[in-house]
């Protein structure tokens, strides 16, 4: 419920917020729902605050906050940190001071983690923001009484400005990599450092089990610190050129990153917190749990709004890859020639029905996603749990990416695991339907093209795929609020792309109506009245119905046959 001004309920709050509290307090069963409301209702009601009555509630909710500060642990506190730091700049001063203070009691126990969560707001181009942030890392500074802290808070912010540099930089136009020892010799130099590195297992956090008290209990596994570099640094042939670089860690192993310029990874970064979420949610209810539903994960780093660093996914294919390699064997396809020959199909049917272009196109790339799965996994019992993990991995993407407007799914960004056959989604930018304002609008909820089907089985899109679409849909409607909260810290922090040219950096927290856009679509879908892509709002279907729905929309040959020549709907 939306918390505006005069609103009966608002005096029984901070009984509501304690409880919240008291919940979290004495188990963490269901921290990621009651967290995240807590924080939620409390950040609400404090930008609200105009009447006497409702100071008088306010100050009562600001104490029950402030003895919250310290009751609960630290991290309790850093499951929603991302939520904390988005409501840095609050416009309501108590608030505001809970805020700040939560923040810097999670960096103090747990810097490592917390100082690559704030990495990017120190660079934020809002003066606001970037204040804040200074503001904690100075107190951190201030009252630190660790020498192994002191020295991680002298060492992090100029890898960060050596990161940033990497990220940006610009070698000669037809070179493939650079030296790092060469163009980076002060980064070099600086090593090795007490940094942990950015990795997915670093920064998941385990919370206790029952057996184990809150002292005794450590949420991370062994920090491994950067130690070295390696001395090549390979350019991609994309665009914007990103980079790949391999970092050494303290434990001999190689971590691979991908460091990307010119891109906002807070979406990507976002988009990885509902993964952590929407995971948890999943081996709690029991039918997604029988399944072993999950989205595979990945460490996401923003630096800055615009640049970032992306853990590397070992063990991965590109769906364009694995299916163009056995074309190829087959004598079907001609790197030469193909690009050439489709385009002059798709330049032959203007003006007429899309369903038959995409016909003539299948007819001369039929589906052999299957015979992948049969050449990666020989033995039966292996290929049958790939295969199955595939569809299932695929359904869960299909939903919750078209939940959140997930776009630009094509056959570079849609990964194969050559061990375990599970499906891996990368690259995030078009989130929140971007993919319909593009020139040639993205008319399907998500991909599911033919050679996706093929790799199904023979039962296709029937059986394992849709009742997995309907099991996650039907998670993601129960926990919706949940879900909400985590993608609520845009509308406060809000994209590149959302912010006009001509805004004012100022200190005051950002509201955004292309943000509050967004979030209305995501809940029309999680409530089954906005179905499809750029749907009229209609009576709300059941999960089933919303899944079959969706099937439909994503394997129409019309809609399909609408989509971006190199989106490859034949593929």
């Amino acid at each position: 419920i939306p918390l505006g001004e005069d609103q009966p309920h608002l005096e029984i709050l901070p009984e509501v917020i304690r409880n919240y509290g008291l919940a979290v307090q004495y188990g963490h069963q269901h921290i990621f729902q009651s967290l995240p409301r807590l924080l939620t209702l409390w950040f609400d009601f404090g930008s609200h605050i105009k009447s006497i009555a409702n100071r008088q509630i306010s100050t009562a909710v600001a104490n029950i906050m402030a003895a919250m500060a310290k009751a609960l642990p630290s991290y309790a506190w850093l499951t929603a940190l991302p939520q904390l730091i988005s409501r840095i700049c609050h416009t309501n001063p108590e608030v505001n001071t809970v805020t700040n203070h939560i923040i810097t009691h999670v960096a103090e126990a747990y810097p490592q983690q917390a100082l690559w969560a704030l990495a990017a707001v120190q660079k934020s181009l809002v003066m606001g923001r970037k204040q804040a942030a200074s503001a904690i890392m100075n107190t951190l500074k201030k009252h630190c009484t660790k020498p192994y802290n002191r020295k991680l808070y002298d060492q992090f912010p100029s890898l960060c400005d050596q990161l940033i540099r990497l990220c940006n930089h610009q070698p000669p136009a037809k070179a493939k990599s650079f030296s790092a020892k060469k163009d980076f010799a002060a980064l070099v130099r600086s090593l090795p450092l007490d940094v942990m590195m950015p990795v997915n297992t670093g920064l998941t956090l385990t919370l206790p089990t029952s057996g184990c008290t809150e002292r005794q209990h450590q949420p991370f596994a062994e920090v491994v610190t950067i130690a070295d570099i390696k001395d090549e640094v390979e350019l991609l042939p994309s665009l914007q050129k990103p980079k790949k670089v391999d970092l050494i860690g303290s434990d001999g192993r190689l971590y691979r990153f991908l460091a990307k310029p010119k891109d906002d990874l807070r979406k990507d970064n976002r988009m990885m917190e509902v993964a952590s979420i929407l995971n948890g949610l999943f081996a709690k209810d029991p039918a997604s749990r029988r399944r072993n539903l999950l989205i595979r994960r990945f460490a996401v780093i923003p630096l800055t709004e615009e640049t970032g660093i992306i853990e590397w996914v070992p063990h991965t294919h590109g769906l364009r890859h694995c299916c163009q390699d056995i074309y190829i064997a087959d004598g079907t396809y001609d790197k030469r020639t193909v690009n050439m020959t489709v385009k002059k199909i798709y330049d032959g049917f203007q003006g007429k029905r899309k369903s038959e272009l995409l016909d003539k196109l299948l007819a001369m790339y039929p589906p052999v996603l299957h015979r992948w799965f049969l050449a990666r996994f020989p033995e039966p019992a292996t290929w049958h749990n790939a295969r199955l993990g595939f569809t299932r991995t695929t359904a869960v993407w299909s939903m919750v990416g078209h939940i959140v407007g997930l776009g630009d799914r094509h056959g570079e960004n849609i990964l194969l695991d050559a061990t375990t056959g599970d499906a891996v989604h990368v690259d995030f930018a078009f989130l929140f339907d971007r993919g319909l304002t593009l020139a040639i609008p993205e008319m399907v909820p998500f991909r599911l093209t033919q050679n996706l089907v093929d790799a199904f089985g023979v039962s296709g899109y029937e059986g394992a795929f849709r009742r997995a679409c309907e099991v996650t849909l039907q998670v993601l409607r129960v926990h919706r609020d949940t879900l909400l909260s985590v993608l609520e810290t845009l509308v406060h922090d809000p994209l590149v792309e959302w912010v006009p040219k001509n805004a004012k950096s100022g200190a005051e927290e950002q509201e955004n109506a292309m943000a509050r856009d967004a979030m209305a679509t995501i809940e029309g879908r999680l409530t089954g009245t906005l179905l499809g892509v750029s749907s009229m709002p209609s009576l709300p279907l059941s999960t089933e119905g919303q899944a079959h729905r969706l099937i439909e929309e994503a394997t129409d040959k019309n809609n399909l046959g609408q989509m971006y020549i190199w989106w490859m709907p034949w593929l």
